[in-house]
C-alpha cells in the first residue's frame, strides 16, 4: 500500500469513527490490577510532540476501569456545533483541501478544546500534509484528553505508527502498531 493510500485510509478510519452510530448501554467490566501495561519511553526527540497526559492503559488482556461506556465517535461525544464543523472537515479533506480542513478542525477545537476526536481528525490531516511529526502530537494530545479511552485510543496509535513509518522510525511504528491492536482488541470486548 503507498503512502497516499495509506493516508487516505487512516482519514477514512477517522471518519467513519465519527460517523458511527452506537448505543452505549453496557457499563465497563470490572478491574483488576493484573495485566497493566506500565508506560513505556517513546523513541522520540522530536520538539514538536505535545506532552501526554500520564494515564494508566488498557492493555491486552486488561479489562477496563468501572465507569460508563466511553464515547465511541466523534457524534457521541461532540455538540451539534462541533458535529458540522467535522463534517465540513471531513469534505474538506477528502476534496484535498487539507489547509482549509486543519482550519474548520481548529475552529472545532476552539468550541471543544476537550474533544479527543478532533484532535484525532486533526492528525489523520497533519499526516496527509506530509508532517509526521505534527500528526504524533495530535495523536497523542487525543490520547490525553480523551483518557482512558481504547476506542480513540485504537485509533490514535494507528495515526503515530503511520507517523512513524512515514518519517522512517520503523521499529517505533511496529510498536505503535501493536499498541493500537491490543486496543483494538479492549474496544471489541467493551462493544461486546
Amino acid at each position: 500500500m503507498n503512502m497516499k493510500t495509506r493516508i487516505i485510509a487512516l482519514l477514512a478510519v477517522a471518519v467513519l469513527a465519527g460517523c458511527a452510530t452506537t448505543q452505549r448501554t453496557s457499563t465497563y467490566p470490572p478491574t483488576g490490577d493484573q495485566g497493566v501495561e506500565q508506560p513505556t519511553p517513546e523513541p522520540r526527540g522530536q520538539s514538536s510532540q505535545l506532552p501526554e497526559r500520564n494515564t494508566p492503559e488498557v492493555s491486552r488482556g486488561e479489562t477496563a476501569p468501572a465507569g460508563p461506556m466511553p464515547p465511541r465517535s466523534a457524534d457521541e461525544a461532540s455538540s451539534p456545533a462541533v458535529r458540522s464543523l467535522l463534517g465540513r472537515a471531513d469534505t474538506l479533506a477528502r476534496n484535498g483541501n487539507m489547509d482549509m480542513a486543519a482550519s474548520t478542525l481548529e475552529r472545532a477545537l476552539d468550541l471543544e478544546p476537550r474533544n479527543p476526536f478532533i484532535y484525532q481528525r486533526l492528525a489523520a490531516v497533519k499526516l496527509a500534509q506530509g508532517q509526521p511529526g505534527q500528526a504524533e502530537a495530535m495523536a497523542r494530545k487525543s490520547n490525553s484528553v480523551g483518557g482512558n479511552n481504547p476506542f480513540v485510543r485504537a485509533d490514535n496509535w494507528q495515526l503515530i505508527a503511520e507517523a512513524r513509518r512515514t518519517a522512517g522510525d520503523s521499529q517505533g511504528a511496529s510498536e505503535a502498531a501493536s499498541r493500537a491492536e491490543n486496543y483494538h482488541r479492549t474496544s471489541l470486548q467493551l462493544s461486546r
